[in-house]
């Protein structure tokens, strides 16, 4: 599911001034990240993004759900909380640095305090001389939670479950049908019996010396020198049940079928497969729709922490996102509704070189346009009309 929702899809932070350019950096380094981010909050429910300036550079931790305590939110924003930034051990002991952001007023005040094991306060000397701030203007805490889009039926809502919520009997149920058949091939594995008399007796032990473990050594009364034991393996039987598991969890996590069993594409047409995958896609547009939240409130936070640090001169900014769509399009089909719309008027030629360059913006495109004209006239302009 991360791979679908995430690969072939760009973000960008739109505009033309000195702070666009620093928080398009940090939207680079971030949407690196952006696959281990998306698998940890389908995985454990949640996944924070905290953002901190070192020498003068913002960079960003990624930290999972159980290291962030939500005290309170309004409405969608988280207005305090308390993260487990850091730990250290020394000597036997380990020490815990915990962050404490809490929202009032439009400002944020952020403090820092070290635990022991035991929860009882104390002293590391190389966490001293982090200073507590009080930033201004602020209407929600600095990081950002991506909270998985899982409902999770119950009273409170601050934090998320895992995409499998609820299908942890049928996932033991999928682990027991792994192990039935891994015994199903160890323990019918193909044994030859051979009569004693063809194997020599160890003088020591009194045992016979076997060749390999292949071999067992029997007292055939048959009058047979060797017997081999080599049974069917029964692994359409585990097989058929390994998928209807898997059929089965599909559609308690809310996905179509493709995921964990095999698409079902065979005399479907192109107009019924993309209908089959509709679940699919369903889950996949609620999880951009976290992923476009949680960067939102992450480059919210960025740009705070320019301002307060004074990285850059102040400057307005937007965020894109484009995604990939090629899961229920066909490219071809799409180039084709384009051209169509451009012959029309209801598209630009630049828009078009837009959607196949998407790095470029508006203004480059027109201007590789214009370009591409004066290096190569129209006919009309050869002849002289």
């Amino acid at each position: 599911m991360t791979t679908l929702s995430v690969s072939e899809s760009t973000a960008d932070i739109v505009g033309d001034n000195a702070r666009v350019a620093l928080l398009d950096e940090c939207m680079s380094d971030a949407w690196k990240k952006i696959k281990r981010i998306t698998s940890r909050m389908l995985g454990t429910g949640g996944c924070v993004a905290v953002p901190y300036v070192q020498d003068g550079e913002i960079h960003v931790d990624i930290l999972e759900q159980s290291r962030i305590i939500i005290h309170s939110k309004k409405g969608n924003r988280i207005t305090a909380a308390t993260v487990l930034a850091d730990s250290v051990t020394q000597g036997t002991r380990k020490y815990y640095r915990w962050t404490d952001y809490r929202v009032e007023n439009d400002v944020v005040y952020i403090s820092n305090r070290v635990t022991d094991e035991s929860g009882k306060d104390a002293f590391i000397e190389q966490w001293a001389g982090i200073e507590d701030r009080a930033i201004t203007g602020v209407d929600r805490v600095l990081f950002a939670y991506f909270k998985s889009p899982v409902d999770n039926r119950k009273f409170g809502d601050f934090y998320g479950v895992p995409i499998t919520y609820g299908c942890e009997s049928l996932i033991n149920e999928i682990y027991e049908c792994f192990g039935q058949i891994r015994d199903e091939y160890s323990l019918k594995e193909v044994r030859v019996f051979a009569d004693e008399r063809m194997f020599k007796k160890d003088e020591k032990t009194g045992k016979y010396k076997m060749p390999s473990k292949l071999f067992f050594a029997a007292h055939n009364e048959t009058g047979s020198m060797i017997e081999t034991f080599s049974p069917d393996i029964r692994t359409s039987s585990y097989y058929d049940r390994l998928m209807y598991l898997f059929e089965l969890l599909e559609r308690s996590v809310g996905t179509s079928k493709g995921i964990l069993t095999a698409p079902e594409t065979r005399g479907a047409t192109a107009t019924e497969i993309k209908a089959g995958l509709y679940d699919t896609y369903a889950m996949i547009a609620d999880i951009r729709t976290v992923i476009e939240n949680g960067m939102n409130d992450y480059i919210y936070a960025c740009n705070v922490l320019a301002n307060y640090y004074g990285l850059t001169p102040m400057g307005g900014y937007e965020t894109a996102y484009d995604w990939s769509y090629s899961l229920i399009e066909s490219s071809s089909e799409t180039w084709g509704q384009l051209k169509d719309a451009q012959s029309m008027g209801l598209k630009s030629k630049a828009e078009l070189r837009q959607w196949l360059n998407p790095n470029e913006t508006a203004d480059e495109a027109q201007a590789m346009i214009d370009e591409i004209k004066k290096s190569e006239p129209t006919l009309g302009e050869l002849i002289g009309g």
